[in-house]
């Protein structure tokens, strides 16, 4: 699944507003649900040794939040590494080179917009 397919089926399936929000790196595209505006998922285009250390060129990665148990069980499987940039508890990072199953990204995105649902939290 390309980067771009990808946000298309985020914003067409979950009606999520995407968003440039991380002011360091204006290349990430997050997320957000439209009725809390909890993040529960972003996109980059990244170097390659960010997540695999030694490797070169660059990679599609797609963040998902998910419950710690989830995110414990999911980054000792191919394709799934700590989250990149993000708390390493609560998200996960998807490697988008096809190790992953559309499927299986498909039910980690259902997932992460679970996760993120309920009343927005007080700042």
């Amino acid at each position: 699944m390309t980067l771009e397919k990808l946000e298309e089926y985020i914003t067409r399936t979950y009606g999520a507003e995407s968003s440039h929000q991380i002011s360091e790196d204006p290349t990430i595209t997050v997320f957000s649900r439209p009725d809390n505006k909890k993040w529960f998922a972003a996109t980059k285009n990244i170097g390659r040794r960010f997540v695999d250390p030694g490797q070169e060129g660059r990679i599609d990665i797609l963040n998902v939040k998910l419950e710690p148990r989830e995110v414990a069980s999911l980054r000792t499987r191919e394709g799934f590494r700590p989250a990149w940039r993000m708390n390493q508890n609560n998200w996960v990072t998807i490697l988008l080179d096809g190790s992953v199953a559309g499927d299986q990204i498909r039910a980690c995105l259902d997932a992460a917009f679970a996760c993120a649902g309920g009343k927005r939290g007080k700042r």
